[in-house]
């Protein structure tokens, strides 16, 4: 525990008692001594390795001292790797109020785009952290086809339908019905602040926009001609985007946005597209967007929409600001991607769709036709910044060196013990 806390929440310092372990720049060692326990003395040993990596490994060892006798030892490795915030469909911190006749579902880009008659399945899980009776809230002939998941207390569905493929009634089955298997009321999850990366012109290459903008019936491209990603000696790619900052962003009506590349679009103001303009990440293996956006995001008819070749892994909305926005699509607006805006309120209405996955303050959909489709695809894409989960646990039991599962580890700061 001590040293998963402190791979989770950055506290591998030396304030904390953690010191570069003698034998690896990127790993940390920490111990703790003195413990009174009784007849005998106790210490903890601990070691990180990787801590920024993609799966860092933990191994710790609680050592019990008894005067004239043996020294009791245990030791545990514990493999990890990053969080997956997208693997529920749809989050919110507060309330989540579906109205008139919203849906919800998923499918699996694997197989292709979305398609009611043949990739649509009964996966995604609407969940909220709050207590409160209106948590979720079906109003209308709203329907979930998947599950719901809240913080303590029953969804009100007046008139709608939660269910799924097994459910022990016609399908669909008539309103409003509750599948009773399907709602769950322990839902607890930690959805922390994201900050925009680095903008720093000592350590990245980054360019400034402005207040940018596509006009009418325009096509810009980002990026553009000429431009080199963050480190401008190493090829893009995931790691190596290209980083550009606006004041905001406005793309007109039916003008279009074109990502080739990797792309961390850091936006101050607000975002805005309106009738028919978009943002269309192209289909190729290294084009995706992460749009960092501190104001308010409103897309106008078609943006990023389905028909585009984005997958939704590939598109991200990532709300920054701190206290309050708002993210909103509006009149047949869809959006292919993930939204992550912890402290945003999130609102579809009139036709809207998102085909991908959400994380807000509070979501609301509202007019008739509004449709959510969650991409099981993305349970599996992993992402910085929200700490780490244990993939793996082993005690090490059989002596070091044998190169054995579980050998014990003899490095820094073990090397007394075994």
């Amino acid at each position: 525990e001590e040293g998963l806390f402190a791979l989770n929440t950055g506290g591998y310092t030396t304030v904390n008692g953690w010191s570069v372990a003698a034998d690896s720049a990127t790993s940390y060692t920490k111990t703790i001594t003195g413990l009174s326990l009784t007849q005998a003395t106790g210490e903890i040993q601990v070691r990180i390795d990787a801590p920024t990596g993609s799966t860092p490994v933990v191994v710790a060892a609680g050592v019990v001292r008894i005067p004239n006798q043996p020294t009791l030892l245990k030791q545990v490795r514990v493999g990890t790797a990053r969080r997956r915030p997208w693997s529920n469909g749809m989050v919110a911190k507060n309330d989540i109020t579906f109205t008139v006749a919203a849906s919800v579902d998923s499918f699996d880009s694997a197989v292709g785009p979305y398609n009611s008659a043949t990739n649509r399945s009964d996966r995604a899980t609407i969940a909220s952290l709050s207590t409160s009776v209106d948590a979720v809230e079906l109003n209308g002939t709203s329907t979930i086809y998947g599950y719901v998941a809240t913080g303590g207390s029953d969804p009100l569905v007046p008139l709608g339908r939660i269910y799924g493929a097994t459910s022990p009634c016609p399908q669909p089955p008539p309103p409003p019905y509750v599948d009773p298997s399907r709602v769950r009321r322990d839902f607890a999850t930690n959805l922390p602040n994201i900050a925009a990366p680095s903008i720093d012109p000592l350590v990245v290459n980054t360019y400034s926009l402005g207040a940018y903008s596509v006009g009418f019936f325009s096509t810009k491209t980002l990026p553009r001609a000429g431009d080199t990603p963050i480190n401008p000696l190493e090829p893009a790619g995931p790691n190596n985007p290209y980083r550009y900052t606006a004041d905001s962003i406005s793309i007109s009506v039916l003008g279009t946005l074109n990502i080739t590349e990797p792309i961390d679009l850091i936006v101050a103001g607000n975002t805005t597209m309106i009738i028919g303009g978009g943002i269309n990440v192209q289909n190729t293996a290294t084009a995706a967007l992460n749009l960092y956006a501190n104001g308010n995001v409103t897309l106008f008819a078609f943006s990023n929409y389905r028909s585009s070749t984005a997958a939704a892994a590939k598109a991200t909305i990532w709300g920054t600001n701190t206290t309050s926005q708002t993210i909103a699509l509006t009149f047949g607006a869809a959006f292919t991607g993930t939204i992550y805006a912890p402290n945003a309120a999130l609102n579809l209405s009139f036709g809207s769709d998102i085909y991908g996955a959400v994380v807000a303050k509070t979501i609301t959909i509202s007019g008739s036709g509004s449709q959510f489709h969650w991409d099981v695809q993305l349970a599996n894409v992993e992402a910085a910044g929200f700490g780490y989960r244990v993939t793996a646990w082993a005690e090490l039991s059989t002596p070091p060196g044998g190169g054995g599962a579980f050998a014990r580890d003899n490095r820094a700061p073990f090397t007394s013990l075994f």
